[in-house]
């Protein structure tokens, strides 16, 4: 049966093609494509990198490089988020701290981020779930009247915008990731962008001597790209994801990933797909808001809806459960029904065994985020998405659940 995907970025065989030839062919497109995406979040220089979490180490050690004051060693992120961002802090020689979240915005809470002691804090990381601009003019301001760092991860939010600003250009630095997945993809990949002097050169000290990425790698890539590329289609994903030993959607804590230099290869992809990175996010913005509107009436799920003066990327759509002990039966269902739902990050960060050893005890309790991580459902807005989604979200979550009580 057909089978939508969860998440994804079509490449068609035409785009497969021309991203294969232009980074076979185009020897300056990586730095092209760097300095595009530096235009796009509005600074001034641009580094590629292996993947986006590869690119949040060099970001946080340069950071921490330019800093004079050795007690910052501290950075806040939110409590609940993907598992490789406290991988990523704790693999820069820093202490993650966790600022609990807001789950009607899935935003970091102001409020909880201006209690903070900022003394030993090195900077603070954003989120943008799901292309879901945070409160970033709110964390901005506060980064900047405790002279802390901002480095604003637009991994899932490239294309978003928040207050007439694109999302990856607040603070000292962005980050973006072509990861599968993303709103650009060529399956790995990730950049960084920034305008400060002093921040550039630590950041170029440390891209510089990174290996680059090997031949026999980039062609094994190129290999699954062009997999992902057929398997993603509606028609041919319900065969894959029953494929044994894929663990497709499974979320493990990892921080021993290779730091690479990207390929000039992939970055025919990414380049390519950038290029029709406004259809591609207006598609997904269609395809969300036609969710939101069916779902505003449900009694049983909670939409989270846009902070006002946003434009999201919507790379999924996240709405909450009204009744977490519902929540596996509405899974069941969308995926019967071919809709691929998913649960996302299963556990807030407080309760990853790798993140909670390294924490102090205020940190241990983020009930904001429990909550969110108990009730959450992502579902899918690319544009592989029928016109039909809404309907069948609708009537898949709407159908009690078996072995309700009732009344």
């Amino acid at each position: 049966m057909a089978f939508i995907a969860p998440a994804g970025t079509p490449v068609s065989l035409t785009t497969f093609g021309l991203g294969l030839w232009r980074g076979l062919t185009q020897s300056q497109l990586d730095v092209d494509l760097a300095h595009r995406l530096a235009v796009h979040g509005g600074q001034r220089r641009g580094w590629l990198f292996s993947t986006g979490r590869a690119a949040m180490v060099i970001a946080l050690q340069a950071l921490r490089e330019r800093c004079d004051d050795p007690n910052r060693t501290q950075v806040i992120v939110p409590a609940y988020t993907c598992y490789s961002v406290p991988a990523s802090v704790i693999r820069a020689g820093l202490q993650p701290r966790l600022c609990d979240i807001d789950p009607a915005t899935l935003s970091m809470s102001p409020q909880a981020l201006a209690a903070f002691d900022f003394s030993k804090v090195l900077a603070i990381v954003t989120a943008n779930l799901y292309g879901l601009p945070n409160a970033l003019q709110e964390i901005e301001t506060l980064a900047r009247q405790h002279g802390v760092a901002l480095l604003d991860d637009a991994a899932q939010a490239l294309g978003a915008r928040h207050a007439g600003r694109p999302v990856g250009g607040f603070g000292e630095v962005g980050l973006y990731s072509f990861d599968k997945g993303k709103n650009i993809t060529s399956l790995e990949g990730g950049a960084l962008i920034a305008s400060d002097p002093s921040l550039a050169a630590a950041i170029d000290a440390l891209h510089q001597p990174l290996p680059a990425a090997s031949t026999a790698h980039t062609a094994t890539t190129l290999v699954k790209l062009g997999i992902y590329s057929l398997a993603l289609r509606p028609s041919l994903y319900d065969i894959v994801r029953r494929l044994p030993g894929l663990s497709l959607g499974q979320t493990r804590y990892e921080d021993d990933y290779p730091i690479r230099q990207y390929s000039r290869v992939l970055a025919g992809f990414s380049s390519t797909l950038l290029s029709r990175l406004d259809t591609l996010t207006q598609q997904r913005q269609r395809n969300a808001e036609a969710l939101r509107s069916a779902l505003r009436p449900l009694p049983t799920v909670q939409v989270i809806e846009p902070l006002p003066d946003s434009q999201p990327a919507d790379a999924r759509l996240p709405i909450l459960a009204a009744d977490p002990a519902q929540r596996a039966g509405m899974l069941d269902r969308l995926n019967a029904a071919g809709v691929g739902a998913t649960t996302s990050y299963p556990c807030a960060l407080c309760d990853v065994p790798e993140v909670a050893r390294v924490l102090p005890v205020s940190d241990h309790d983020m009930p904001g985020a429990r909550q969110v991580a108990a009730a959450i459902i992502t579902l899918p807005t690319h544009p592989y998405c029928p016109s039909t989604l809404p309907a069948t979200v609708v009537q898949a979550l709407a159908e009690p659940s078996r072995g309700a009580r009732t009344p």
